[in-house]
């Protein structure tokens, strides 16, 4: 889980600008759910300083394809192939019913 401290000015700014981070952290969390068994995890979390809140980004098992789908059209979007060829290997594993990404 990633913690980022932002003022209420700065989170639409991260959240659009910095779609290449949030994917690939729902990548990394997609992978150590599968190696731990873990139904949900936790992806990041955006600490609001000028508002004193907290926004909590989770995953849950049965988003998993969903989310991959997304993050794989991301990735072709910005041609970054090699992270296409990751998922759909995470895809097809999930499809077969094996958790392990080892």
């Amino acid at each position: 889980m990633k913690d980022f401290k932002l003022s209420s000015e700065d989170i639409d700014d991260f959240l659009e600008n910095k779609k290449w981070l949030i994917h690939s952290l729902i990548i990394k969390g997609i992978k150590k759910c599968m190696d731990e068994g873990l139904d949900e995890i936790i992806i990041f979390r955006i600490i609001n300083l000028s508002e004193d809140y907290l926004m909590t980004t989770t995953l849950k098992k049965v988003e998993w394809v969903s989310s991959l789908n997304k993050c794989l059209e991301f990735y072709k979007d910005i041609e970054e192939y090699e992270k296409c060829l990751e998922i759909q290997k995470l895809l097809k594993k999930i499809e077969d019913g094996n958790t392990k990404t080892n």
